[in-house]
């Protein structure tokens, strides 16, 4: 659930992390008097051949500032998009509209109005209207099948500080997104590791929002070092995770209620080196699988690395009745978490 757009987006970060430690590694060394190959037989390669008709330091620093801020926050911004496109697939697939609520149909049919009446606008060129139309008749009848129009939900006319990411989460039945991201371990961590620019998740943003403008808008003020654009990255990965969580939590919650996730036992016990003791009943437990830990205000996925039936080792339990059960889940949970399986 989300794992693999997840997944995707911290690669890409780490990527642009590679690139400004690399192209400031590599401008500092081209700086230096001697560039040579550290051993005979190491590859050596002609230093004025590689830089061609390379900018000057100044201009390099400046270009590499603007390509990592454009790119970390598109990244950021697409990443949004695609996880509450995701959401929305899943509300459809498991909720009739009447289901989902008077102010999520109210939201949802102004928000097919305002496609209707801005039609022409490119945002919605790729919108087929006589399919829209007879997709809103479909979701307005509660026929089964049908498909939320993501484009009613997600419109945003602003960058996506924490106000507007609030909103557009609002829109899709999602609230209290700031007060979950402002306790979630992942972003609690990077403000702890180190003194920080801004103090907070939502300043951090609304700054680095700042300097994604100027970058784009050609007007650069400030032009900030290799340190500051890899924090950056470190941020978006923190505030990813936060907010992966805060949809899974939900996402939990709606399954759970509309069977398609089952409680596969609680947590009983939590010990050191993330080893728990759960009540299991009537399920089966294998070493290497996937589980969802599920508690107020805490959802995370684990992997089961050990199992334990009476203190002995075993790759496999097959419960039928409720039995406590030894597991070294790989994250620190709490008593009182559910074990659950989705899908």
């Amino acid at each position: 659930m989300h794992t693999a757009l997840l997944d995707r987006n911290l690669e890409a970060l780490g990527a642009v992390r590679r690139h400004v430690s690399f192209s400031a590694n590599l401008r500092n060394q081209v700086g230096q008097t001697s560039f040579i190959c550290k051993a005979r037989d190491e590859k050596c390669f002609d230093i004025a051949a590689i830089l061609g008709d390379a900018a000057d330091t100044t201009n390099w620093r400046v270009i590499d500032h603007c390509a990592a801020i454009t790119r970390t926050y598109a990244l950021f911004e697409s990443f949004i998009w695609q996880l509450l496109r995701e959401y929305l697939a899943f509300l459809s697939g498991s909720y009739t509209l009447t289901a989902l609520g008077p102010d999520f149909r109210s939201k949802y049919t102004r928000g097919i109005g305002q496609i209707l009446v801005e039609q022409d606008k490119q945002r919605y060129r790729g919108v087929d209207i006589s399919k829209l139309i007879a997709g809103v008749n479909q979701a307005m009848a509660d026929e089964a099948g049908y498909q939320i129009q993501p484009e009613a939900l997600l419109r945003a006319e602003q960058n996506l500080r924490m106000t507007e990411l609030q909103r557009l989460f609002s829109q899709c039945g999602l609230a209290g997104l700031d007060v979950w991201v402002t306790k979630h371990s992942a972003v609690e961590e990077f403000f702890a590791a180190q003194s920080r620019l801004s103090e907070t998740a939502e300043s951090e943003l609304r700054q680095i929002v700042e300097y994604r403008n100027e970058a784009a808008h050609g007007d650069v003020d400030q032009v900030l070092g290799p340190d500051v654009l890899i924090e950056f990255t470190h941020f978006f990965e923190a505030l990813c995770k936060s907010v992966t969580d805060f949809i899974q939590y939900d996402t939990l919650r709606r399954a759970k209620e509309v069977g398609k996730a089952t409680v596969v036992g609680i947590i009983s016990e939590r010990f050191h080196d993330d080893i728990v003791v759960a009540k299991v009943t009537n399920s089966t437990l294998k070493i290497g699988e996937l589980i969802y830990v599920f508690g107020k205000g805490l959802t995370m996925i684990a992997e089961i690395r050990s199992i334990q039936l009476d203190d002995v080792d075993v790759q496999e339990a097959v419960l039928v009745e409720e039995t406590e059960v030894g597991l070294r889940l790989g994250v620190r949970t709490r008593v009182g978490c559910e074990l659950i399986r989705f899908g």
